[in-house]
């Protein structure tokens, strides 16, 4: 591996690692989860939601068949990938501009501590592929006032 596989090329990507650099581990005593991300070729957008039941993940993949998708979990990583395919070659055409893509895709998330593995599903509609992660049982930390004391 070179210097130059280590730079990001996604300017959203390089601008994530930017913060987290400047941020460090700030936020890594909260009550919520920090999630981790790595990704490689196009990227899906994906929406985070998280209930008192588990967490959400809804990834856009217009055009991708679920045929050419793929979840993995290992070692607490979840990682979607897969590759839209090009529906067919259009030879003899000249082209101005062309703005669809296509290519592979990998995306990898760090599920947090709470997160049980076991029980994830994953269900696709309309260009989005819903994965849902229940959270394991006895893991929630309800919400709850403290008290402020004043110092002698």
């Amino acid at each position: 591996m070179t210097a130059k596989d280590l730079v990001p090329t996604n300017p959203l990507e390089s601008l994530h690692k930017e913060v987290d650099r400047l941020f460090g581990g700030l936020f890594d005593d909260l009550a919520f989860p920090r999630w981790r991300f790595v990704s490689s070729g196009q990227l899906p957008r994906v929406d985070f939601k998280h209930t008192a039941a588990g967490y959400e993940l809804d990834a856009e993949l217009p055009g991708v068949s679920t045929a050419d998708v793929k979840l993995d979990l290992a070692n607490g990583v979840l990682t979607l990938k897969g590759e839209k395919k090009s529906a067919q070659e259009e030879k003899g055409k000249d082209f101005i501009r062309v703005e669809r893509s296509y290519g592979s895709f990998s995306r990898s998330f760090t599920l947090p501590e709470d997160a049980d593995g076991e029980h994830i599903t994953a269900t696709a509609k309309d260009g989005v592929v819903t994965i849902v992660i229940p959270r394991k049982a006895g893991t929630a930390h309800p919400a709850r006032s403290i008290d402020i004391k004043t110092a002698a």
